[in-house]
């Protein structure tokens, strides 16, 4: 590429990826600047005087004006824009270089009159020397564009942090030897150029001459308006300081400067990093309205909280720490701190404002919003200094927060971005924060400030004990904070997915598994169980205190107030609350077992349309209901699916909830909790609730374990689907148990389609395997069942891979697809030995395709249900003790295998001895099936009767008897 010519546009493609690397980063580095900048702070502030301090913080407020025109808004112009040349990267120094250069000498010119305007002569060399700051500054600002631009965080941390150390140490040895105030701009000079001593080096990129020909008009409009806004937010926010210095002097200067840097230390080491990253991904993300809202969304959720509870414990607990960070002789400044904390979360939630108006190219909005609102803020400043200098810090926290709302207003006329949600996330990290300071605050007036240690320890307990109570009670500001958890999985998810997957010998293949990297995977899992964890607590103890349900009692109770009275000669209806689905072959087998057996209308209460499907026999009488928060949902779109379940329990005769393996809380708490809350509910309204068979493991989140207790107590029927289940419900002390087996083995149809579609008219002996995306997460199961299928082969059968489960939370499609490429590539693969099933299934056909054959290997139980349907011998993986109850059933518990490392070598035993004595195993589970089915049946007896008479033709395409079926 030559110089002049423009980078080529980076792809979107791994953007995600590398954001989220340069979010870790950044997020480390920034720790560290913390950890150094606050060490500093509590040493220099023994060691330096109040009145040392207010000396530089007027210098640095008036040449901090020059700083900011030195910097011309270039650095965010070139990272910013798109396409951006060597010869415009040189230009750029060149500029910021000269600027810097010029700003120097004018500051030099002018300390004389900076001096008398604060009435103290050591000022004309303070400002002499500070403004060495100038040419360093300017000499370093591309090289650290260049670096950002580029996502090179690491060097971009290393040279901040190594600068920031070496400064502090020359300040710290300059104030041992006594030079007073001259420590601290040694401090700054010393960190200047330690800057462009390390930045060089890191750095690819270095700088030619000026290049007169390259297009650089839109980079100075971009950073002359940016400017611009930059010196108008600078002037209003350095007003406080000119006016207090000025009219009180050095000392009380020092107080308020102090106060305000320790609040500047929060946001300072969060906003600029956070921006360094969101932008040049905001940038990228504009064409992409979605993903940009959620990003902007997402950022601003994890600025506002990491802001705000840092300046919420710092607020309440102001005294104990300033007195332990500086001493005592600064406690002056913890009620200055106090007020300022205001304006500190009101900075923290305008900076999302500031990345739209940047990254939307919307900086001439920018600035005229600037010069609207800054004004504001001066005025209230210089109003407050009637009153001192607390009048002062509480002027400048009124005007910072009404900018932000306003702010807000601008950005929804100028621009797209989702400035309603923006303004709602602040509204609830304001109430929430606040009320948790508030705690703190009073947790610790009892005790003396003497004793600053103790009222840190007790004020910081308080203060998470009351994050904790608003998470609890308030659901939204609970999922504000997930989102944090949750910040690198969204980052990953903005990769875009990469087209092209590897040829098979099936053409038309409808499930074809993404692939993904093993590491983006564990990485994941191990995210995910931590979330996971996390949601058990949180949810566990909110459904353990009861209040959710008492609060959507309350609110159906509401709803069903609103309603017309029902209409006692209309039909009423059975309800059915559906489970996920979405993909779950034994999911959809059970909604349809419930159909078979049960006659009338019936609703099916669903979370999407495309989750379950309705077969054609019973579209007449059966219905969808979406409703899609009513189990997963929070806040107010959760009430308002209690708005649309009230007119359905209206006019039903009775509501069934499908159990299954969802009920004990293994994979959601609030899931569990929810769907045994909805059972009361029905019962609390008089309408007849059962659970349909389900499991129990017997160590359930003590939230979930007392929904379901309470459920029992109002007459819900708990139908365990299996012994062991049985005796742990009963040791659980729940009431109303009832023993079934699997609802599953009530089914009425069958159908050999899927035979004859994948093994022909008469096909051979074959074997049916299941390669579990659940199971297979701990080890790694292809190598194994490439095992198992190979011994298959070797003993005379065909075998079909059959995926039971296709869903983004458990592909076995992608497991099935593993082992199948495996075969292949080893070799393993004869004339039609091996085939894959690359479609879903209906149950029916999955029962079709058990009943002949010869053995079903599984790590799906519902696979397992619907080969023993037939009468066919499966060996299946054992999970959560629900796969050992089922075969305790049927007196087969050898059939059920322990999954992990060293799996083929315990099933391929089994399976060997099951095909050598297949009639025997047959026989078996012929004698024990009936009892089976009679329990299985239990699930639906005692339903009312929806109508008068009804005769459903239960049918299915090419039906076959239990016992026939392909041979």
């Amino acid at each position: 590429m030559q110089p002049g010519t423009p980078e080529k546009p980076r792809s979107t493609a791994g953007l995600g990826r590398t954001a989220g690397r340069g979010a870790s980063t950044t997020l480390v580095g920034q720790l560290i600047r913390i950890g150094v900048q606050l060490g500093g702070i509590v040493v220099l502030g023994r060691l330096l005087d109040p009145s040392d301090y207010g000396l530089v913080a007027s210098v640095a407020a008036i040449i901090g004006v020059g700083e900011v025109l030195r910097n011309f808004g270039l650095s965010s112009a070139a990272i910013q824009v798109r396409d951006l040349s060597r010869h415009q990267k040189d230009n750029l120094f060149w500029i910021n270089s000269l600027i810097g250069l010029a700003l120097m000498l004018l500051a030099v010119l002018f300390s004389p009159l900076i001096a008398t305007l604060y009435g103290d002569d050591r000022l004309v060399l303070l400002t002499q020397v500070l403004a060495g700051t100038f040419l360093l500054n300017g000499l370093a600002t591309q090289f650290r564009a260049d670096l950002n631009r580029n996502f090179h965080f690491v060097a971009l941390a290393g040279s901040e942090i190594g600068a920031q150390v070496g400064g502090l140490f020359v300040g710290i040895v300059m104030a041992l030897n006594g030079f007073g105030y001259w420590a601290l701009a040694g401090q700054q000079i010393s960190q200047g150029i330690l800057t462009i001593i390390i930045l060089i080096p890191v750095t690819t990129w270095f700088p030619g001459w000026y290049h007169r020909a390259a297009p650089m008009r839109h980079l100075i409009v971009f950073g002359s308006n940016l400017a611009g806004t930059q010196l108008l937010g600078y002037a209003s926010r350095n007003t406080d300081t000119i006016v207090i210095g000025a009219t009180l002097g050095a000392g009380p200067l020092g107080l308020y400067n102090r106060a305000f840097q320790l609040l500047l230390l929060p946001l300072n080491q969060i906003n600029g990093p956070s921006t360094r990253v969101a932008l040049p991904v905001l940038a990228r993300l504009q064409d992409d309205p979605p993903k940009y809202d959620r990003f902007i969304l997402l950022g601003q959720t994890i600025m506002l909280h990491a802001v705000t509870i840092v300046l919420a414990f710092s607020c309440a607990q102001a005294l104990p720490i300033i007195s332990i960070a500086l001493g005592s002789r600064w406690l002056g400044s913890a009620p200055i701190f106090q007020i300022l904390a205001i304006a500190g979360f009101f900075e923290a939630a305008a900076y999302a404002t500031y990345w739209v108006f940047l990254s939307k190219d919307a900086t001439k909005q920018n600035l005229y919003f600037a010069l609207t609102t800054r004004p504001l803020l001066v005025a209230f400043v210089l109003v407050g200094s009637l009153w001192g200098v607390y009048g002062v810090a509480a002027g400048y926290s009124i005007g910072v927060a009404l900018i932000w709302p306003i702010g807000l207003w601008w950005i929804s006329r100028v621009t797209d971005a989702p400035a309603r949600a923006m303004f709602l996330a602040g509204v609830r990290a304001i109430l929430g924060y606040g009320f948790a300071t508030g705690v703190s605050w009073a947790a610790v007036q009892w005790i003396p400030i003497e004793l600053p240690f103790a009222r840190v320890a007790l004020g910081g307990v308080a203060l998470l004990a009351a994050i904790g109570l608003v998470m609890l009670i308030w659901p939204i500001f609970r999922r504000d904070v997930r989102s944090i958890t949750q910040a690198r999985n969204f980052l990953r998810s903005a990769k875009a997915s990469k087209s092209g997957s590897p040829s098979v010998d099936i053409d038309t293949d409808q499930l074809s598994p993404a692939r993904i990297p093993a590491r983006t995977r564990t990485a994941g899992r191990t995210r995910l169980r931590i979330i996971r964890r996390l949601d058990r607590v949180v949810h566990g103890l909110a459904a353990a205190s009861a209040l959710p349900y008492l609060r959507d009692r309350a609110a159906l109770q509401h709803a069903t107030n609103q309603l017309r009275p029902f209409d006692l000669r209309a039909q009423r209806w059975h309800v059915l609350v559906a489970p996920p689905g979405e993909g779950n072959i034994g999911d959809q087998a059970m909604v349809e077992a419930f159909l078979e057996n049960v006659e009338g209308p019936v609703q099916v209460l669903v979370r999407r349309p495309a989750d379950v499907r309705i077969p054609t026999q019973h579209a007449s009488r059966a219905h969808l209901v979406p409703i899609p928060h009513l189990i997963y949902g929070t806040g107010r779109v959760h009430r308002q699916a209690m708005a649309l379940l009230a007119p359905v329990l209206d006019g039903a005769r009775s509501l069934t909830v499908i159990g299954a393996d969802i009920m004990d809380g293994a994979y959601s708490v609030r899931a569990s909790s929810r769907r045994a809350d909805v059972a009361s509910l029905a019962r609390s309204i008089g309408v007849e609730a059962r659970i349909l068979g389900f499991s129990w493991n017997g160590h359930a989140n003590v939230g979930v374990r007392r929904s379901l207790a309470r459920a029992g107590r109002m007459g819900t029927r708990l139908q365990l689907r299996d012994p062991v289940s049985s005796e742990r419900a009963r040791t659980d002390r729940f009431e109303n148990v009832v023993d079934v087996a699997d609802a599953v083995f009530a089914a009425r149809t069958s159908c050999s389609l899927a035979v004859t579609e994948y093994l022909g008219a008469t096909p051979a002996r074959y074997a049916v395997v299941n390669a579990s995306a659940l199971v297979g997460r701990s080890f790694d199961q292809t190598t194994e069942y490439a095992r198992i299928v190979t011994a298959l082969l070797e003993a005379g059968l065909r075998v079909v891979l059959l995926p039971h489960v296709v869903r983004t939370s458990g592909d076995d499609a992608a497991a099935c697809r593993a082992v199948f490429d495996r075969l292949a590539a080893s070799g393993g693969l004869t004339d039609s030995g091996v085939v894959l099933v690359n479609r879903l299934l209906s149950p029916a056909e999955v029962r079709g395709l058990c009943a002949g054959a010869d053995i079903v290997l599984t790590g799906r139980m519902h696979l397992a249900v619907q080969a023993m349907f037939h009468e066919v011998p499966a060996v299946a993986l054992s999970t959560q003790g629900k796969v050992a109850g089922m075969m305790r059933l049927f007196d087969t518990q050898e059939l059920c295998v322990e999954p992990g490392v060293g799996l083929a070598e315990r099933m391929i035993p089994v399976a060997l001895a099951v095909l050598a004595e297949r009639e025997s195993y047959r026989d078996r589970l012929a004698a024990r099936l009936p009892e089976v089915q009679r329990l299985a049946a239990l699930n639906f007896s005692g339903l009312p009767s929806a109508t008068r008479s009804h005769s459903p033709a239960l049918t299915a395409p090419s039906p076959t008897p239990h016992r026939q079926g392909p041979a």
